[in-house]
């Protein structure tokens, strides 16, 4: 039985950072990250897809990219995998020193920011199988809604993405909570758009005589 605590665990921005590090050939190879990553992978793979939302300096469409790859995540966690699984073509995948260099720069200041305030809390909740599978759902919504063409609905469901992966690589039910509630709120201001959406479009056909 390992006597490892929470206290000698890393840090999440000291494991987020080492994972970035470069191999041997001076690249970042997924395989190599989620394999840095160990038991903590699905928390810490969330949080690496989200963080990517917060840069400005992004290509567009990275937020459609990104949707479905938390999509992808979210299903496995849903099917009660223990840790995410990825074809051996992806995990040889090398990430682009650009983008590495973003993620080095503003993932690990981002990550420092929420370490003051995160830390262990209920670890037992956050095991859960039910929990797990909920946080999942929830993931789910929050990734359709970032890859929609919904204006300035990036932000929000990323926030929402990562508090969940905090939640879940830190074991911080308060985080998981946090991130819950970010996706009921997502999900009310999708609802009314939509509907806001619909009634524009009924207007606009009595206008015209439709």
């Amino acid at each position: 039985m390992s006597t490892q605590t929470p206290l000698s665990e890393p840090r999440l921005s000291e494991l987020f950072a080492r994972t970035l590090d470069v191999n041997q050939d001076g690249v970042v190879v997924l395989g190599e990250v989620l394999d840095r990553a160990g038991d903590r992978g699905y928390g810490f793979l969330l949080i690496f897809l989200a963080i990517p939302a917060f840069i400005p300096v992004l290509p567009p469409g990275t937020s459609g990219v990104l949707g479905v790859l938390m999509i992808l995540v979210a299903l496995q966690m849903l099917l009660g995998m223990k840790q995410p699984w990825f074809p051996q073509r992806w995990r040889q995948k090398v990430l682009s020193p650009k983008t590495v260099q973003a993620l080095q720069t503003h993932g690990v200041a981002l990550l420092r920011k929420f370490e003051k305030v995160s830390h262990p809390r209920g670890r037992r909740f956050i095991r859960n199988g039910t929990i797990l599978r909920l946080s999942a759902i929830v993931v789910i919504l929050l990734a359709l809604v970032l890859s929609s063409p919904m204006p300035f609905m990036n932000t929000l469901p990323a926030l929402g993405v990562l508090l969940i992966g905090i939640g879940l690589a830190n074991h911080d039910i308060y985080f998981l909570g946090a991130g819950w509630l970010i996706g009921a709120i997502v999900a009310i201001i999708t609802l009314l758009g939509v509907g806001a959406i619909k009634q524009a479009v009924k207007l606009l056909r009595q206008q015209v005589g439709l």
